[in-house]
């Protein structure tokens, strides 16, 4: 598993689902609408990210597939930050990776 699928998997597992591969479907672990929220709050809560929940629904919820729709969230809220820095702030942070 990824570091995100194993996040992933913490959570539901932290949620009373037992998954034990990244193919395994939230549903099918016994998941339901209430589990979900459940799932939204702690990754809102732990990870600072707030998942759009019709993306969630556009394929089947395993593992997986969440840990892409959070790496995909991960990544508009880096982009939505650097959209609001200027040039020098951008510079700035670039060359500190070095």
């Amino acid at each position: 598993m990824t570091p995100e699928e194993a996040a992933v998997a913490r959570i539901w597992t932290g949620l009373g689902l037992r998954p034990t591969s990244a193919g395994d479907d939230f549903f099918d672990l016994g998941g339901e609408s209430l589990t979900l929220v459940g799932f939204l709050a702690r990754v809102q809560h732990e990870m600072g990210l707030e998942l759009p929940v019709d993306e969630l629904f556009e394929e089947d919820l395993t593992v997986a597939f969440a840990a892409r729709v959070i790496d995909k969230a991960r990544m508009a809220a880096a982009l939505a930050e650097l959209d609001g820095m200027s040039d020098a702030e951008v510079a700035q942070l670039l060359s500190r990776a070095d």
